[in-house]
């Protein structure tokens, strides 16, 4: 005989898996939250923290790349000083610029994709939590969209910090300048927390906590 459990719908199925793992990932967190911010990031804020990302983690590669061309494009350019009837010196050297002018013309077209496909979720809201063994992120929904028929649960993004690191698929790297802490997961999914909506003790208790957990992968970036 079949058990009742058998009959249970795909959806009444994924429901109670993503219960289960939701109530797992709570129990990874069980003390006390050390510091709880809700905020929101403007789309002109996510242009400025992704390309604060950018100077970091992307432009010196776009440094070594145009370096190395730009050494290229130097030897042709004295190639065609000496023989100015080269044809294919012209053509390499115009390659040279090229590759040079498409990595950087990359990098602001790939944050200009970006910025605009986020403008939709500009008045999204969201809770950042930090505890001792790591933060969590969530979205935070009205009561109305969850009423809604096509309403899923989101699930609240676990990291966890120091001992309990190990956890994590992604590495964690923080950057902090004078308006935000930008906090970057796998050099892939960043999130920005916008110092406007933090008082400076809130501040303090998450550039220590940053700092003392992360070592080499918190970036201090001022513009003073």
């Amino acid at each position: 005989m079949a058990e009742k459990n058998d009959f249970k719908s795909f959806e009444e199925k994924e429901l109670e898996e993503y219960e289960k793992q939701a109530q797992a990932d709570a129990d990874s967190f069980a003390e006390k939250p050390m510091l709880v911010v809700d905020y929101d990031v403007k789309n002109d804020e996510e242009d400025r923290a992704f390309k604060a990302y950018q100077k970091k983690f992307v432009y010196p590669h776009n440094w070594k790349v145009t370096a190395a061309f730009a050494v290229v494009a130097a030897a042709f350019i004295v190639s065609i000083i000496k023989y100015p009837n080269g044809y294919l010196n012209y053509v390499l050297l115009a390659v040279c610029l090229a590759v040079i002018a498409l990595t950087w013309y990359n990098s602001a077209r790939i944050r200009k994709y970006l910025v605009k496909a986020l403008k939709n979720l500009e008045d999204d809201k969201y809770r950042f939590t930090l505890y001792e063994s790591g933060f969590t992120i969530e979205t935070l929904v009205s009561e109305e969209e969850k009423q809604a028929e096509d309403y899923v649960p989101i699930k609240p993004r676990r990291v966890h910090l120091g001992d309990n690191s190990d956890i994590n698929n992604d590495t964690v790297e923080v950057i902090e300048n004078d308006e935000m802490f930008i906090i970057i997961l796998e050099k892939e999914t960043f999130y920005v927390l916008c110092k406007r909506l933090m008082n400076d003790e809130q501040q303090k208790i998450l550039r220590d906590k940053f700092t003392g957990e992360l070592a080499e992968g918190y970036h201090l970036i001022t513009d003073k």
